[in-house]
This record gives C-alpha cells, sequence and structure tokens, in this order.
C-alpha cells in the first residue's frame, strides 16, 4: 500500500518536472517567437496557446489512445509529465515573448561588445527571470492539481495525493484520511509558495504588445516547431476518431442528444453541456469582479494565488463537508458548484489582470478622478477600454476553466446537475465504439471553441492596434 510520503513524493516530482521541463523548452520556443514577424509570432502563439486552455481532462482523453495497452507506474508518470508539458509549454513560450527587453538596452550591450549568449544571460533573462518563475510556479500549480489527467493517462498505476483524496471520501468513506491528505496537498502548495517567494517570482505579463527586440533563437524554431507538429498531431487524431469511431462523424454529434449506449449516462450530454454552460457564466460573474479588484491593489498579494494549488478534489471535499451547514439556498443547488470553481479561477485571472492594471499610467488615473470617475465610471470609462484586452483573456481563461472542471464537479454535480467532463468521463470508461466515439466528438468541440475563443482575443489584439 502507498504511504501518504510516497504520495507527497509523486505528486511533488510530476509538479516540479513537469514546470522545469516546460519552462527549459518554453524559454528558447519564446525567443524563437519573438524573434519572428507580427503576423506569424500571433498566429504560431495562439496555437500554440490552445492546449493550455483546454482542460488537463480533455489533453487525458486526447492522448489516452496513443498509450500502449500495458505500463507499470514509471511509463505511467512520464505519460502524465509529456501531457503536462504539451498543455504548458506554448504557455511559458507566450510569456517569454511578451516580456522581452527593450531593444535600446540589447542596441546598447552590442554596441559594448556583448556577444549574443552574453546578451541573453546577462542582460535579457535576469530581467526576464521573476516573471519566468512566476509562470512556472503556475505550472507547477496546476500540475499538481490535475486529477482528470491522472485518472486518464495513470492506468490505475500512478497514486497521487488528487486520487487517493477521492479514494478515501467517495469510495470508502473515511474523511478523515481524506482530510489528512488535503493538508498534505495544501502543505506541498504553500512549499511552492515559499519556493517562489524565495526565489524572486513576480506576476508578469502574459499578453504584452512590445515589438520584438530579440534575435530569435536556432534551437526554439526546432523546439517550436516540434510542438506544433506533436499538437497537430493530438488533435488531429480527435477528428479522426471522431470521424471513425462508432457509427461515424454525423451519428456520433447526433447521439450527444442521447444518453449513450444503452442508455449509460443519467442526462445526455448535450444537458450536461447547458449545465456547464450555466456554471461558467456563474463562475465567471464571481470570479472576474474579484480579480479585478485584487489586482488594483498596490501590493501583489501570494495568498490570491494560493486557491490555484489547492486541489479542486480538495475544495471539492471541503464543500461536500460543509455543505450540511450551508443555507440550503446555496448547498442544495447548482450554485455550489460554480462558487468553489471561482475559488481557484481567481488566481489565473489575477495573473492576466495583475500587470495589466498596474500598467494604467497614474496620471490618467488621477486626471479621471479630478473628472468625478469613481467606481464604475472610473471601470466603464477609462480602465476596461484601456484594458479591453486583458480583461478578455482573463474572461476566457475563467470561461475555460470553467467549462473543463472536474476534480470538485466529482463530488458536488451529481444525477442532472453533472457536467460535460463527468458525462465524458463516463463515456470512455465504458467500453465500446459508441461511446468513445461520442467523446471524441464532444472533446472535438471542445478544441474548436478553444481555438475559437483563442481567435478572437487574437482579433481583438489586431483591432485595438488599429484604433491606435
Amino acid at each position: 500500500m502507498t504511504t501518504n510520503l510516497e504520495l507527497f513524493a509523486t505528486t511533488a516530482l510530476i509538479a516540479l518536472l513537469s514546470a522545469v521541463v516546460a519552462t527549459i523548452l518554453g524559454y528558447p520556443i519564446g525567443n524563437w517567437l519573438a524573434g519572428t514577424g507580427r503576423k506569424t509570432r500571433q498566429l504560431v502563439s495562439a496555437l500554440l496557446l490552445v492546449p493550455f486552455l483546454l482542460p488537463a481532462f480533455l489533453i487525458g482523453i486526447t492522448l489516452l489512445p496513443l498509450q500502449p495497452n500495458t505500463f507499470n507506474s514509471i511509463t505511467g508518470i512520464l505519460w502524465i509529465i509529456a501531457a503536462h508539458v504539451l498543455m504548458n509549454a506554448g504557455f511559458m513560450a507566450r510569456v517569454v515573448s511578451a516580456n522581452q527587453i527593450p531593444a535600446d538596452q540589447l542596441e546598447a550591450a552590442s554596441l559594448d561588445g556583448a556577444s549574443g549568449f552574453r546578451k541573453r544571460f546577462a542582460i535579457e533573462l535576469p530581467q526576464q527571470l521573476g516573471g519566468i518563475l512566476s509562470a512556472s510556479l503556475l505550472v507547477a500549480l496546476y500540475s499538481a492539481t490535475s486529477y482528470g489527467l491522472i485518472l486518464t493517462l495513470g492506468g490505475g498505476k500512478v497514486d497521487t495525493l488528487e486520487t487517493e483524496i477521492a479514494i478515501a471520501a467517495l469510495r470508502d468513506l473515511d474523511l478523515r484520511s481524506a482530510l489528512t491528505l488535503a493538508l498534505l496537498q495544501t502543505a506541498l502548495t504553500l512549499g511552492f509558495f515559499y519556493l517562489a517567494r524565495s526565489i524572486g517570482a513576480e506576476p508578469a505579463a502574459l499578453f504584452g504588445e512590445q515589438e520584438a527586440s530579440s534575435s530569435g533563437s536556432k534551437l526554439g524554431s526546432v523546439l517550436g516547431t516540434i510542438l506544433l507538429l506533436a499538437v497537430g498531431i493530438v488533435f488531429a487524431g480527435v477528428f479522426v476518431r471522431a470521424i471513425t469511431l462508432g457509427p461515424g462523424l454525423i451519428e456520433n454529434f447526433a447521439n450527444l442528444s442521447g444518453r449513450g449506449n444503452r442508455e449509460l449516462l443519467n442526462i445526455s450530454v448535450a444537458e450536461a453541456a447547458l449545465n456547464s454552460l450555466r456554471n461558467l457564466i456563474a463562475a465567471c460573474l464571481i470570479a472576474l469582479p474579484i480579480a479585478w479588484f485584487a489586482a488594483g491593489r498596490k501590493r501583489a498579494s501570494y495568498l490570491v494565488l494560493l486557491p490555484i494549488g489547492i486541489s479542486p478534489v480538495v475544495f471539492g471535499l471541503v464543500f461536500l463537508v460543509l455543505s450540511g451547514y450551508l443555507p440550503s439556498a446555496v448547498s442544495g443547488t447548482w450554485l455550489l458548484v460554480p462558487i468553489v470553481q471561482s475559488l481557484f479561477l481567481i488566481p489565473l485571472s489575477y495573473q492576466v489582470l495583475r500587470p495589466a492594471r498596474q500598467s494604467v499610467s497614474v496620471d490618467i488615473r488621477d486626471a479621471a478622478l479630478l473628472d468625478g470617475a469613481f467606481g464604475w465610471k472610473m471601470f466603464s470609462q477609462v480602465e476596461g477600454p484601456l484594458l479591453r484586452k486583458p480583461l478578455s483573456v482573463a474572461s476566457a481563461f475563467i470561461a475555460l476553466g470553467s467549462l473543463g472542471e472536474f476534480g470538485a464537479a466529482s463530488f458536488l454535480a451529481y444525477g442532472s446537475q453533472a457536467t460535460l467532463p463527468l458525462v465524458m468521463f463516463r463515456l470512455i470508461s465504458r467500453p465500446g465504439p459508441e461511446n468513445l466515439g461520442m467523446a471524441m466528438a464532444a472533446a472535438s468541440l471542445f478544441i474548436l471553441v478553444a481555438l475559437l475563443i483563442v481567435w478572437i482575443i487574437s482579433l481583438e489584439a489586431r483591432t485595438q492596434r488599429q484604433d491606435r
């Protein structure tokens, strides 16, 4: 039997290796992106960002058919780390690309005789390091809490704190053991935050508009091309399986209005998608205003980021225990799921909004205050229009995060309140090409939605530049 210490070590190992590898790959890819033309950079970075916007559970589904039929726990851990890298390397590259050093600094260094290597590691990297470490912290925290991906790619051979919390609470009904494991998981999160703070991590812009100052990276171009091919192959595999499995493409999509082979599901996939859409809207209305307010404070606070490292499974467990003490208007309704989801969606939107709000000129704010712009007027007439793109990015992250959330929903959404990830997981958990074909059709729609959102964000950026 796996001990608590072994579970802690496995979870920490997966999170740290995922963050380190994603950062090592993302740094040269980001420098390569920064050295390309604006249109190329925009297109490539958007495509690389799509896996980051998809839920870990869905990435697990897309990679599942590629796994060998037999493997051990070590192989399972490697698959999980590879999935995390696929998800997050593009995100890390986007952070590096958005935080390039002003060109005049590099020109001055060139005049002083600095080589390309020296400029990269003596001038650029030290100034970028705080933002890179902050983004790496996000990757580590997400990788430590990717419950759905562990379930799909672990094959029952990889045990982490999250999976054991779920087993203890849902199968064994041992809340004491579950809470003990939840405390260990929280301790791991606090350890990551202490490490990040001690090495100088600071939130940085994720989607900057700074002109490219990088000379590019040959290694980054190779790695970026490989990553693009990997993303394309994985997503193409989903679309192909949606077409070929079961009765075929049209039937698979038509079956989404049903409950699967032999009425496997309690509700149809379409009904579950509507539940997820409803939760998405509620989570956005809760999380976005809180993140906006926190991002406007003068001092950055790691307390805002803390919930991102606490597993949705832990949140689900805690709220399941507390549900009997909450008002019936909340505990007995669907509202509990988006409330819990908003707790760990606030940190990511804060990471997007914090640098953006801090970049607004103090003179602009002071002039607006003198003209009587307070509260809503300040937002709607001054800061909102100036920060339209960061707001749209934060909203997109919250929306897709809520839509694909699996851990907390597995505790709190049941019966007719089941969400899209829950019914998709049940479909792939049962044998039969019809059920898997339905799951792949739903996954295809999810990928297309993420692509659409990335395209809208890119369109927003172009519109803003034209307005200038």
